[in-house]
């Protein structure tokens, strides 16, 4: 089986591989567009909106709030015992796209 290997690419920057982890999953894709239509929400609404379960949707909210692609309403070490609210942080959204956009199609 080829092997994939991941050439040095000096355009490939941070927001690219943020932008790359954040859109490239269906489930990260359908927890944006609930947050962006209905946000801000629980976790437990998010499951409840999505096709995903719990342990999934708690890992790829971290994923997203690692890119900034959504807010929290709790500070990481605050949250024990506590329902954050998490939202769309759409100004980031669009720049981790605009990243991308510009790195597919570099004249």
């Amino acid at each position: 089986m080829p092997r994939i290997t991941q050439p040095h690419d000096d355009e490939w920057s941070a927001d690219v591989e943020a932008a790359v982890a954040t859109f490239g999953n269906r489930s990260r894709n359908e927890i944006l567009r609930y947050l962006s239509a209905h946000g801000p929400a629980t976790r437990g609404d998010i499951v409840a909106a999505v096709s995903a379960g719990e342990p999934s949707v708690a890992k790829h909210l971290l994923v997203l709030e690692e890119s900034g692609a959504i807010v929290v309403d709790l500070e990481p070490g605050r949250r024990h015992g506590r329902s954050p609210r998490y939202s769309a942080n759409s100004a980031r959204i669009k720049e981790l796209l605009a990243a991308h956009l510009q790195y597919l199609l570099k004249d």
